[in-house]
């Protein structure tokens, strides 16, 4: 069975390196490795180059002038591979050597499966793993021995993000019918793109399936979409919580802890990117009206005031 790995990168000759050096020493290797660079400049390429000249397994490069931004350059990698299964790889993250082995073997066990995933560490920007982090990380994205398996459907472990935004493995058929997209929700997505794929995979009602192993190490970094201050992630991720219609308890509990959740983050991005209506909406929301006189409060409430300007 042939395995695609998909790699876009961003300005990170450094790390990318060691993502695609993971992908090369895994126990069961994969078909290929496609690169697909948006940096305006050519040290990736470099970097990428000079490590196709060693590698058996094939390795292909994009440069993409002008940068195509997430969602394109992730679709283009999708349409350019060529193996029955295809994974998505962040240029930050690194796969543990038995990933690919461990999920293949799956879906070997049962074809039925169309998308595979497993745990993941925790990783700081120097790439010392958090085992406590990690733990509590799994945990909250129900991916534990509770929840091994295809436990929750398929919608649930979209909205409730146990389908993690990379090392996940995909079957072909998955990536020709759904595609990453920038507009969703009668608005543009922006980097809520990854979120809004988890979720149009479980409205597909995809099989999914949980293998409770550690695959893969996800890098956490101060500069993280997911925690930025100047990125979207969390507020589209809001958004399309909240404009979701839910019909199943879990599928219910899971919308309104993953609403509770992003609101804090959600308020201070949508601020950074000029929707400061949006920003008081959800600060007044039911979401977030408990955390209002913390200091976290007290804070987001002067900065609506005050605006992006002088936040820091």
């Amino acid at each position: 069975m042939k395995i695609s790995i998909c790699i876009p990168t961003y300005k990170r000759p450094k790390l990318v390196i060691e993502a695609i050096n993971s992908c090369l020493n895994q126990t069961y290797p994969p078909s290929e490795i496609i690169i697909g660079d948006d940096s305006p400049d050519s040290t990736t390429m470099i970097a990428v180059e000079k490590l196709k000249k060693k590698s058996a397994i094939p390795i292909k490069y994009l440069h993409n002038k002008p940068g195509l931004g997430q969602m394109a350059n992730t679709n283009k990698l999708f349409e350019l591979t060529t193996g029955d299964k295809v994974m998505l790889l962040h240029d930050d993250d690194l796969l543990l050597p038995n990933a690919i082995e461990t999920l293949i073997s799956i879906v070997q066990k049962n074809p039925t499966i169309d998308i595979v995933f497993g745990r993941q560490y925790i990783i700081d920007e120097k790439g010392q793993i958090s085992y406590e982090r990690s733990q509590e990380f799994n945990r909250v994205f129900y991916r534990y021995d509770k929840f091994e398996g295809s436990v929750l459907k398929s919608i649930e472990a979209g909205l409730g993000q146990q389908f993690p935004n990379n090392g996940y493995l995909l079957d072909r058929k998955v990536i020709e019918q759904i595609k990453f997209r920038d507009f969703g929700y009668n608005d543009y997505l922006g980097n809520g793109c990854e979120f809004d794929f988890g979720v149009q995979l479980g409205l597909a009602n995809y099989k999914m399936y949980f293998v409770n192993v550690y695959t893969a190490k996800y890098r956490v970094a101060p500069n993280s979409m997911a925690s930025s201050k100047t990125g979207d992630s969390a507020y589209q991720a809001f958004r399309i919580l909240k404009n979701f219609k839910v019909n199943t308890d879990m599928s219910k509990k899971i919308r309104q802890i993953r609403m509770q959740e992003r609101a804090p983050i959600a308020i201070t991005q949508a601020i950074h990117i000029g929707k400061r209506k949006e920003a008081f909406q959800i600060f007044f929301s039911k979401w977030y009206t408990k955390k209002i006189l913390t200091i976290g409060g007290i804070k987001r409430l002067i900065y609506l005031f005050v605006g992006r300007k002088h936040i820091k």
